[in-house]
Formats: structure tokens, C-alpha cells, sequence
């Protein structure tokens, strides 16, 4: 009889471990298309992750943008708008995550993605660089899928800044989000408004940090809304070391 009992108890357990297993993947799953990969994996190893507060951090922070977009939206369909973006953004998000980037917000047309946190990385100017020009070589998949569809082709244009800025949980006890505040967010933003199609720029913090391998095609000094102090700007058109 204890042999038998024992039996059906390891038979138990074995079946509660597959159930288990089975709803952990279905959660990853789930919750992995509204939190970044990083985001749910640091929640999954540190339940405490999920409570409100925040550090400093160093980051590169990226914004992306369509150039034009509502322009070209004006005559098209809103099934076909929503079919553009969901394949404009099913090619950069898997760029994304193959360059460990940690996609903040999708507002919109534009995404705005951290390196450095959660998780931090030692190479995250270079990282983001990478991922930026791996990006803007992504968009002629997304344009021949568009020419397929017969839909308009798309442009786009990508800003970068590297800062100190507070990364946590953000909100109340009931409602969070995992985000990233400073007025580092907003510069990057104004850097990106200066891009036209197909264009990266990055602040002298990012060239900085990046190093010397960077091929620099133009810079320039601007002022942008806000500051009191001219921003000097570089168009990045190409990466060497390990990215080449």
C-alpha cells in the first residue's frame, strides 16, 4: 500500500510540474506581447521588481518615427493603416530584441526603446547604433511587403541620446508601468524631429560613448525647443568593430 500511495503521489507531482510548466509558458507568452522580454524575465526572477520605485541609470535611449506618415495615412483605409503599421512593426521589434533593446513605448508610429535597463550593457551606444542601422536596412523588407499589399512605402527617421535618467516602476499600486524619466526622453525626441527619411542622429553623448568606430557622414550644431544651449548632432551612416 506504501508503494502504491507512493506512486500516485510522484504521479501527482509529476502532473502538477507539467501543469505548471504549461501555464508559465502560456503567461510568457501572453504577457511577453505587452511587456519587453527583459521587463518579464527580471519580474520572473525577482517577484520584488514589481514594486514601485526607481534608480539611476545610464542609457542610450532611442526614438523612432515615419516620416510623413499622417500625410500618407490620409488615403488609405483604417484596416490598411492598422495592416502597415502591424508589419512595419513586426520587422523593427524583432530587430529590436535581437540587439537586446528594451522597447518602452509604441505610441503611435513611433517606438521608443532603452539600452541599459533592466539589464545593464556595456556596449550600449554601440548596441543601439547597431540596432539602428539594422533597423533602417529592415525597411526595405517592410516596403516590399507595402508594394505587395499595395501600400505606400514608408520612411523612417531615428534620434539616439545617451544620459543618466531614473528607470522602475512608475504609477500606483494598482496600475504600473515599467519606464524611464528624465528630460533625456524629451531631447531624444527633439533630436529625432530633426531626421528626415532613412536618417540616424545621435548627441555627442552617444558619439562619445560609442567610440571610434562610428562613420560619421555630417554634423551639425542645433537649438533645439527647451534648451539654452546649442546641441551639436551627428548623422551615423555607418558602425566597424564587431558590428561592421
Amino acid at each position: 500500500e506504501d508503494i502504491t500511495e507512493l506512486k500516485n503521489t510522484m504521479e501527482e507531482l509529476r502532473i502538477a510540474r507539467r501543469e505548471a510548466t504549461e501555464l508559465s509558458e502560456f503567461l510568457k507568452k501572453m504577457f511577453g506581447r505587452y511587456l519587453s522580454k527583459e521587463v518579464m524575465d527580471s519580474l520572473l526572477e525577482d517577484p520584488h521588481a514589481l514594486e514601485l520605485g526607481g534608480e539611476r541609470r545610464n542609457i542610450t535611449i532611442m526614438m523612432t518615427d515615419l516620416r510623413g506618415f499622417t500625410a500618407v495615412t490620409e488615403s488609405l483605409e483604417p484596416e490598411q493603416v492598422v495592416r502597415m503599421l502591424n508589419n512595419y512593426f513586426e520587422v523593427m521589434v524583432e530587430v529590436i530584441h535581437q540587439h537586446h533593446g528594451t522597447i518602452n513605448e509604441i505610441v503611435g508610429d513611433s517606438l521608443l526603446v532603452i539600452f541599459g535597463a533592466p539589464q545593464e550593457i556595456p556596449d550600449r551606444a554601440q548596441k543601439a547604433i547597431a540596432c539602428a542601422i539594422a533597423m533602417q536596412n529592415a525597411m526595405a523588407q517592410v516596403n516590399r511587403e507595402n508594394s505587395t499589399l499595395g501600400l505606400p512605402e514608408l520612411e523612417m527617421g531615428i534620434g539616439l541620446h545617451d544620459t543618466e535618467v531614473i528607470v522602475g516602476n512608475i504609477g500606483s499600486s494598482k496600475r504600473i508601468k515599467y519606464s524611464v524619466v528624465g528630460r533625456g526622453v524629451n531631447l531624444v525626441s527633439r533630436i529625432e524631429s530633426y531626421t528626415v527619411g532613412g536618417q540616424i542622429l545621435v548627441s555627442e553623448s552617444v558619439r562619445k560613448e560609442a567610440g571610434e568606430i562610428l562613420r560619421i557622414d555630417a554634423q551639425r550644431e542645433v537649438l533645439p525647443k527647451g534648451t539654452e544651449v546649442p546641441l551639436r548632432i551627428y548623422e551615423i551612416g555607418g558602425i566597424a568593430g564587431n558590428y561592421n
